[in-house]
């Protein structure tokens, strides 16, 4: 096992309080070498007479600097000195969405656009501790973001996408919805669900083909439909996303969708081949050796 050892502080700002630990040790134990201002008020003789009696024992200082012992032993604990382990196994999330957004000049120039903006950004923030990615297409497909855990990352990369945004003309949901299915097979996500988002601009039989893979393939297709003045029908949209085992909802009410995704139970995880970076602190056990000197000032104690 390879492991690599980094010696922390993880709170060290409790190592303030080892000055005024000594300082006050230090006036404690200066002080029990005499008995205080007992000496300066009790008259000389009578204190001379008890001593002789055994009544007053002369103070050592040794008692008082035993408590001060532990407290700096407790602020050291405190302060948390860990080690890093790297040789811990990470996992990773199997379940994954991507959103497939249609940015072709239709979209982008329509009137509901910033509502489609806001409306993919809720369905993205209930991604939870899946992965999710997003995928932007007009004439062509682009990749908008790798697969993350950050749904807020994602948030803000849909918040910049404007009408200059795709340099083609054109509406080719078929592949958008390819090239999501060729980032999900090469992360390895075992169960995905993809939300497309779209005016209903050029959907046809090759997207319908794509949806049939993606059901095929263990995938849930769900649609975001945005009513356009250049888009397509919607009675072709409900069908894409039937076909491809999802849900169905307009702008209006993104709420079917972002349901369907959060109720989704997630208990599929796998392996890493990174491992995480840990820090095992330490501190407890300086803990317990500042209990030896605690010990030793009630062992001093006489009744």
């Amino acid at each position: 096992m390879n492991a690599t050892w980094d010696m922390a502080l993880l709170r060290p700002y409790w190592l303030f309080a080892l000055p005024v630990v000594v300082l006050f040790g230090f006036l404690s134990a200066r002080k029990a070498r005499n008995l205080g201002s007992w000496e300066n008020t009790v008259d000389p003789v009578l204190m001379e007479a008890m001593r002789a009696m055994g009544r007053v024992a002369r103070g050592t200082g040794e008692r008082n600097l035993w408590p001060a012992l532990a407290a700096c032993g407790v602020a050291l604990a405190l302060s948390g000195p860990a080690v890093e382990v790297r040789d811990s196994k990470g996992f990773r999330n199997l379940d994954g969405i991507i959103i497939v957004f249609d940015i072709s000049r239709s979209m982008t120039e329509g009137p509901q656009f910033a509502e489609a903006v806001v409306a993919t950004r809720t369905i993205a923030a209930v991604a939870g501790s899946r992965q999710i990615g997003l995928v932007l297409f007009a004439n062509d497909a682009y990749m908008g973001s790798a697969m993350t855990s950050d749904g807020n990352a994602l948030g803000a990369t849909l918040a910049l996408l404007t009408s200059e945004t795709a340099p083609d003309e054109g509406s080719n949901p078929e592949r958008g919805l390819g090239l999501a299915r060729q980032i999900l097979t090469q992360a390895e996500i075992k169960f995905a669900d993809i939300v497309l988002v779209t005016d209903g601009g050029g959907i046809g039989s090759e997207a319908a083909l794509e949806a049939q893979l993606l059901a095929k393939a263990g995938m849930h297709l769900s649609v975001l439909y945005t009513r356009g003045e250049n888009g397509g029908d919607s009675g072709a949209v409900r069908a894409l996303a039937q076909t491809g085992n999802g849900v169905f909802a307009e702008l209006e009410d993104p709420f079917p969708v972002a349901d369907t995704l959060e109720d989704r139970v997630v208990t599929r995880l796998a392996e890493t081949d990174y491992a995480l970076i840990l820090w095992r602190d330490y501190g407890r056990y300086l803990l317990l050796v500042a209990l030896f000197p605690i010990l030793w000032t009630f062992r001093g104690m006489r009744a």
